[in-house]
Order: C-alpha cells, then sequence, then structure tokens
C-alpha cells in the first residue's frame, strides 16, 4: 500500500509548478495573439500571470524546504 501522505505532498508540489506552465503558454498565446492584431492585453495579463504563479510557487516550494522545529 503506498504512502498516502508522502504521494500527496509530491502531488501539491507537482501542482504548484503547473501554474507556472500555464502562465508561459498563456504568454506565448498572447504573444501570439498581440502579433496577428490583437489587443497588447493579451501578452500583458499573461506576464502578469507568470509572474504571480512564479511568485507563488517560488514561496511554497521555500516553505517545503525549511524544517519545521519539532516540539
Amino acid at each position: 500500500m503506498a504512502n498516502l501522505s508522502n504521494f500527496a505532498h509530491r502531488l501539491d508540489a507537482v501542482m504548484d509548478l503547473t501554474g507556472p506552465v500555464i502562465g508561459v503558454m498563456l504568454l506565448v498565446v498572447g504573444i501570439e495573439t498581440y502579433r496577428d492584431g490583437g489587443s497588447l492585453g493579451w501578452p500583458i495579463a499573461g506576464a502578469a500571470l507568470l509572474v504571480i504563479n512564479l511568485w507563488v510557487a517560488w514561496r511554497r516550494l521555500a516553505r517545503r524546504r525549511t524544517p519545521t522545529p519539532s516540539s
């Protein structure tokens, strides 16, 4: 039987890393849309989403690395 707690922690880490991937995809689509004559708002929104997702992932992964004090 698998250790569910270990599996859940790994799944949580993978989910944290999917945010920046989605941000990059939106940025690429936004740039392509802008090149095809679309609004400048799409690449700006993609860049903002990417920066926010990177910041959140950095904070959550850094929190996982720091050891918690044992009681």
